[in-house]
């Protein structure tokens, strides 16, 4: 990522929970260095069909729309702004997604599999879904990462108890954010963050364990935006992965 680039990102983080916009904008400009990230690596979205797990508000959906995709986004909600087009919706689960076999090009899951009780039934569901030939990009924060704690960052070194404590003392959720996700007003665990979601401890460890069990193929496995990664060292890697990222094949069928 070019220093203009970096700069770009910390300031629209900065400014991304005043409004559904503002964070809309931050998703965007992610979804475009992403999608240079893919086709460098021979990943087109063009004319493809691509399924958003965990879309959220939209931003990255609606962007990869722009860039000629046809997008399926999937999640529990769904944003509010009705500008937001081009865009098919389906409100489900991404454990469970009411949809047929071999149905998507690339399936897009970003920042969501560190948030559901059981990330295997999610592995499964974009193997399921995905076609042969197809690929998925699949990313979070490590868990013992500085931003593997989300909201409770950097208290969650501290352990579940007392990062819920601490973090309620600093954190501001924006009217839109609790309105949009009918946030409650007392947390009690990581797992009962929102209806439907929480937080778990996905580690680049335990991911790699989940996806051995699948018949997916890893062809990438690196640090966001970064031009040097630490995510395959044991251990270290944990802590210096700010956000670990994904690209997965689901290989043909081989010819006999």
């Amino acid at each position: 990522m070019k220093l203009s680039d970096f700069m770009a990102l910390r300031r629209l983080s900065k400014r991304r929970l005043r409004s559904e916009k503002d964070y809309r904008e931050f998703q965007a400009f992610q979804a475009r260095r992403l999608v240079s990230y893919m086709t460098d690596r021979g990943v087109e979205i063009r004319g493809r069909t691509l399924f958003d797990l965990g879309s959220g508000i939209a931003g990255y959906s609606q962007e990869f729309a722009q860039r000629g995709a046809r997008v399926v986004s999937i999640d529990l909600v769904h944003p509010r702004d009705s500008r937001i087009d081009r865009l098919s919706q389906v409100q489900a689960s991404a454990m469970a997604i009411p949809l047929r076999n071999e149905v998507a090009d690339v399936v897009f899951c970003a920042s969501l599999i560190e948030h559901v009780a059981e990330p295997q039934a999610v592995l499964v569901e974009i193997e399921r879904i995905l076609r042969r030939g197809g690929v998925s990009y699949v990313s979070f924060p490590p868990y013992y990462s500085p931003m593997g704690g989300h909201e409770f960052s950097p208290f969650h070194y501290l352990g579940e108890w007392l990062a819920i404590r601490l973090a309620r003392r600093h954190a501001v959720v924006p009217e839109w954010a609790r309105q949009l996700y009918q946030l409650p007003d007392q947390v009690h665990s990581f797992s009962d963050l929102a209806q439907g979601w929480g937080l778990y401890k996905m580690t680049v460890r335990r991911f790699r364990h989940l996806l051995a069990r699948t018949g997916l193929v890893c062809i990438d496995m690196s640090t966001r935006y970064m031009p040097f990664s630490f995510v395959r060292w044991p251990l270290l890697g944990e802590v210096l992965t700010w956000h670990a990222q994904f690209l997965l094949a689901k290989p043909p069928l081989a010819v006999p």
